[in-house]
């Protein structure tokens, strides 16, 4: 095991043994840049016109420990601008000179040479590094994977080929990543969801715009009712806004600004300029402002699952992971400074209590603004705001690290990570603190001495999106949903038709079964396989559909008036008067 910084130096060596080795085998090749990343690397190449897959890597890895194997250092050494110039231009490197050009007129300029024991330099690079200094310092390392990558990320550039590796300390650590990897493929809610037949796109309705199913609606629907009944508990009040608003809305909250991907249009009828909602905030904000409010009233908390649209770019969607339409369960608090912390003691309970039932722990980050542009409200009210959430962690006893520049526009945030069966972490919940929009938008209410006071906006969603919440959960689950959010909990199949009358039974029992836990009147939905296929077909495609319970019903169990019963790993019979109870039973 390699502490980080090891880490990352060898993963930065490797991009440049992984350019050497390319070089050697496509001398014509000119190179973008190669810089470290999460568990790994990579480097964009310009191939011209060689084509080059992960049907090459063997070659190319093989090269490269070619290299490796000669116990070769890494040499760092400064020159002149003209001198990298000279270099760049006399070996055709043309995205070299733009960097060059690029940088600063007193930086001072490095390359990293990979030199050989006897002196020969096997290849030469533009890079501020750090990196090992001999290759007998790399551990364990494998090339995984192609795409495109517009050069600096301009759509309007070359496209470069992105030849991405993984690099471990040592050969166990890579196979386990390698294993979880594997296991990640799948798991893929994109493959999932084609499997489980639970969601869809189309070209003609547009990219990052996904189509749900009938089973894939029953999840949502039952998710959304999740998440929405630990608020209506605490006390929270459905609202329902409209999908769009005037401009002006988010030009006085500041969203305008924030994002420039707001879809626009102007009304063929009223001239109005007008956009689609890129978020809820504002609605509810104006909801608060209909009436004169009371500090009687407070804290008014708002609850609404609505959809708002972002026009992300295209190659920046995927799945269910980043859509255009995105499904939020989202509330919005409107309270005093001294029932802040209840109203987030509230939240962070319901978050930690949520995650707890579908099996996932949860990290907390704190997530505070930078010193950069792009946020609303004064340093005096950031500052009290960020003070606050902490404080408040610490009293709930929540574990938390601090994100610097993670922080939304209007205010500090407590953002939930979530950790998955694999052990990766997702940001889902969030509970954000706002200062600033209340003040925007003029809102108060009377105090109790009669002095007008503007109340303080908690913003809150326990699930975040809901297409991100199923992509994570379907991944999580691997599609083997627990039994009270299964699109479909139970699958009859019956080994012959001598049987239907005793099959009429047992519909007559799941049709009088509801579950009650997580949430109430959850009735039980099934389905009947009473095809002509063998019953060996049958189980295969229940198991295949991943139906948490498969009854088979065949003449001994309609004369022992039982039913056989498949979990996903137990096996087993209950008589026909246990039947409903044992079905409340299943996790």
């Amino acid at each position: 095991m390699k502490n980080q910084e090891q880490l990352d130096k060898m993963r930065h060596t490797l991009s440049h043994v992984l350019a050497a080795a390319v070089k050697e085998l496509y001398p014509t090749t000119t190179f973008g840049v190669g810089p470290t990343v999460e568990n790994g690397f990579y480097y964009d190449i310009d191939f011209g016109d060689a084509k080059v897959s992960d049907t090459d890597f063997a070659k190319i890895e093989k090269k490269m420990r070619g290299i490796i194997a000669q116990g070769c250092k890494m040499v760092r050494r400064e020159v002149s601008r003209d001198e990298a110039l000279l270099w760049a231009n006399e070996n055709g490197q043309k995205y070299k000179i733009e960097l060059i050009n690029d940088l600063p007129e007193n930086e001072v300029i490095t390359f990293y040479d990979i030199v050989t024991p006897n002196g020969k330099v096997l290849f030469e690079d533009l890079c501020r590094g750090p990196h090992v200094e001999n290759m007998k310092e790399i551990g364990a390392f494998k090339l995984i994977r192609v795409a495109g990558a517009y050069w600096r990320g301009d759509e309007k550039r070359e496209m470069l080929t992105r030849i991405y590796g993984v690099a471990f300390g040592t050969q166990e650590e890579l196979d386990e990543y390698i294993k979880k990897q594997e296991e990640a493929k799948a798991r893929d809610h994109r493959k999932l969801g084609k499997e489980l037949d639970l969601f869809c796109f189309s070209d003609l309705v547009g990219a990052g715009l996904p189509l749900f199913t009938p089973r894939g609606t029953i999840l949502r629907d039952l998710l959304n009712d999740f998440t929405q009944g630990y608020r209506l508990r605490c006390g929270y009040r459905k609202v329902c806004i409209p999908h769009i608003a005037n401009v002006d809305l988010y030009k006085t909250s500041g969203h305008y600004e924030k994002f420039p991907e707001l879809l626009k249009f102007v009304s063929s009828e009223s001239g109005d300029e007008l956009a689609i909602k890129p978020v809820s905030c504002p609605h509810h904000s104006q909801i608060f402002a209909s009436v004169p409010r009371s500090y009687k009233e407070l804290p008014i908390k708002y609850l609404e699952t609505t959809m708002v649209y972002r026009d992300e770019r295209k190659g920046e969607l995927g799945g269910l992971s980043r859509v255009r339409s995105i499904t939020q369960d989202d509330s919005h608090v409107f309270c005093t400074d001294d029932q802040v912390e209840m109203v987030f003691g509230e939240l962070i309970e319901s978050a930690k209590d949520l995650y707890s039932k579908i099996g996932m722990k949860l990290k907390l980050r704190l997530s505070f603004r930078d010193d950069g542009e792009g946020y609303i409200g004064d340093p005096e009210m950031w500052d009290k705001a960020q003070k606050s959430i902490q404080r408040m962690a610490d009293k709930f006893e929540m574990e938390y690290f601090v994100g610097i520049g993670e922080a939304a526009m209007y205010g500090p945030k407590m953002d939930f990570m979530a950790v998955d069966a694999l052990g990766r972490e997702w940001q889902l919940a969030t509970v954000q603190l706002d200062y600033a929009m209340p003040k925007r938008f003029g809102l108060e209410y009377a105090d109790a001495d009669g002095s007008k006071k503007t109340p303080i906006m908690i913003h809150c969603a326990l699930i975040g999106s809901i297409e991100r919440f199923m992509s994570v959960f379907i991944e999580h689950t691997a599609g083997w949903f627990p039994f009270w959010c299964a699109p479909e909990q139970v699958r009859v199949l019956t080994v012959n038709d001598k049987v239907d009358n005793y099959v009429e039974e047992i519909k007559d029992i799941l049709d009088k079964s509801e579950l009650n836990a997580p949430i109430k009147n959850n009735m039980i939905r099934y389905s009947i396989d009473d095809s002509d296929d063998s019953l060996g077909k049958k189980i295969k495609r229940a198991v295949a559909m991943k139906i948490p319970a498969i009854l088979v019903i065949g003449q001994k169990d309609a004369e022992n008036r039982e039913v056989s019963i498949r979990l996903r790993d137990t096996e087993g019979k209950v008589g026909l008067n246990e039947l409903g109870e044992y079905l409340q039973k299943i996790k």
